[in-house]
């Protein structure tokens, strides 16, 4: 039994496999076959790829298109952006789009959060709520952020700040 000879990431309702090299008419028929050790090892195991929700992202400094990668008679789209495990990933590795869907995520949650504070008056439940609900988000997969540009630390920094900081107190009104 041959075994797969690139390095797998496996997860739950992920399959990843990559390969490293500088020809990519060497990289791609072995990602061809290492997929078919992998379709192979499912179907003893009576489980399924499905090759239409596969995709092929290739990570270089040329603009080059690589051969194309079949997989189980189907022949896989390349992508320069894609989701896996929560992380997106791009061909560029600019993590621009993951930041950029960390943003909005974010900005979301901390709009509800603000409106909670109109109801919700204790500061320890908001800020408590805040670190269980709103800052994991904005944390994940933080490791890669170390290659963040400085406009996009700058984003999630203010995401955070605004988050953070209590909202004005309402002015007491005489009557």
């Amino acid at each position: 039994s041959r075994k797969v000879q690139s390095d797998l990431i496996c997860a739950t309702k992920d399959y990843g496999n990559y390969r490293t090299g500088k020809d990519p008419a060497l990289i791609c028929p072995a990602i061809e076959e290492d997929l078919r050790i992998a379709a192979k090892w499912a179907d003893i195991w009576g489980m399924r790829f499905n090759a239409n929700k596969t995709v092929a992202m290739y990570i270089s400094r040329t603009t080059a298109t690589p051969p194309p990668i079949t997989f189980a008679g189907a022949t896989l789209e390349y992508s320069h952006e894609h989701r896996h495990l929560g992380f997106i990933l791009d061909s560029a590795l600019s993590f621009h789009a993951h930041v950029n869907a960390l943003t909005r995520k974010g900005a979301t949650e901390v709009f509800l959060l603000r409106r909670l504070s109109y109801k919700v008056k204790d500061r320890d439940l908001l800020l408590k709520i805040y670190k269980m609900y709103v800052r994991p988000h904005l944390e994940y997969a933080s490791p890669a952020w170390a290659a963040l540009t400085v406009t996009q630390t700058g984003l999630l920094e203010s995401l955070q700040s605004h988050a953070y900081h209590p909202r004005p107190s309402p002015k007491s009104s005489h009557h």
